[in-house]
């Protein structure tokens, strides 16, 4: 019985010397600015990321009230190969939807629905093809370094009057995540800077008010599992968009079939 119970003994004593001999666990951050800087950090070895959102909320302008609500969007990257496919769905524009394709120094687009023809889409529903040569790497100086970006974003951080706060930690689909809340206004970016005072968005334009970013980082890793953005404007009304976030899947992005382009 001793020599039988001899190897059991030998690799108990082989995971007891390994768990005193184990690194001990990372310390949990509690500096919120740390966390969103690091958060940025994060995707320095990023290979793909796969980012699926919606829009919601109502929009008015001119007088007239737009709800966003089924609003949605997807958008993969394949970073080493440099590709990019972008998708959208917008039930309050007559059901319009979009979609972009970046491969191989091209850009092809195609929009359907009712609006296609006054965003100069293709009638027939095919996609449109645009080159679009990329500056090469040393053109203007490496404008991707992830440390830069990060210790940009720590100091504006710094400047800002309302500095962002850590809540409690939350689950993320099956990930544990820190939950970052930064809130800026459009009088506080004046006081950073005089020339500021506004938010710009795409499509819309300049628009005061006050801005919330939402960031749930992964504990383990410190990448963004979901982003939430949310703008108040007053009179032109408020609506947010949410991003979750996944990384390093396996991504088809190609240029459409030659039948598929319109010539």
């Amino acid at each position: 019985m001793p020599r039988r119970l001899a190897p059991l003994v030998a690799l108990l004593a082989v995971l007891a010397i390994g768990a005193c001999n184990a690194a001990p666990a990372t310390p949990a951050l509690t500096d919120p600015k740390d966390i969103l800087a690091k958060t940025v950090l994060s995707l320095k070895d990023v290979k793909t990321v796969d980012a699926k959102g919606e829009l919601t909320g109502s929009f008015s302008a001119s007088g007239t009230s737009i709800d966003l609500k089924g609003t949605t969007f997807e958008i993969q990257a394949d970073v080493p190969g440099k590709k990019v496919k972008a998708s959208a769905s917008v039930s309050a524009l007559l059901n319009t939807s979009a979609e972009a394709i970046f491969v191989d120094q091209a850009l092809y687009y195609k929009i359907l629905g009712p609006l296609a023809a006054q965003f100069g889409a293709d009638p027939t529903g095919k996609y449109k093809k645009i080159d679009a040569p990329m500056a090469s790497p040393g053109a203007s100086g490496d404008v991707t370094d992830p440390q830069k970006a990060s210790d940009d974003l720590r100091a504006q951080l710094d400047k800002l009057p309302s500095p962002p706060t850590k809540g409690a930690n939350e689950k993320i689909g099956d990930q544990d995540c820190y939950h970052v809340t930064l809130k800026v206004t459009s009088d506080e970016l004046k006081t950073m800077n005089p020339a500021a005072g506004s938010f710009a968005i795409p499509g819309i334009g300049s628009v005061t008010g006050e801005l919330t970013v939402d960031v749930w980082s992964r504990t383990n890793d410190l990448r963004p599992a979901k982003v939430a953005v949310a703008v108040n404007t007053g009179t032109m009304g408020t609506f947010t968009l949410t991003f979750n976030l996944s990384y390093d899947s396996s991504l088809s992005i190609a240029a459409p079939a030659a039948d598929q382009i319109a010539p």
